[in-house]
């Protein structure tokens, strides 16, 4: 296979996959949605930002603002302002 073969079959692999990633993303209506399902499908956020047409970086924005908001929240003692931990025994 020469270097010709090998960029069109990547040129119509890129093609179906996008057509696969819209497909998937249909039925969600908001951006934040589409952006955390095709994460959790392993796309990486450029080709995320590439498959829904956002400007470079959009999405890892997003993606690290979902990220912060599944983090556990850690109790703070108001008294120190010290994040407290069952191993403290506070």
């Amino acid at each position: 296979m020469d270097e010709k073969q090998f960029s069109s079959i990547v040129d119509r692999l890129d093609k179906i996959l996008r057509l696969l990633a819209i497909e998937t993303v249909k039925g969600k209506e908001k951006e934040q949605d589409k952006i955390d399902l095709l994460d959790s499908l392993g796309f990486k956020s450029t080709e995320i930002d590439r498959l829904l047409g956002k400007s470079p970086g959009y999405s890892s924005v997003v993606i690290a603002q979902l990220k912060r908001k599944k983090q556990p929240k850690v109790p703070v003692d108001t008294r120190t302002n010290v994040a407290s931990s069952p191993e403290a025994g506070t």
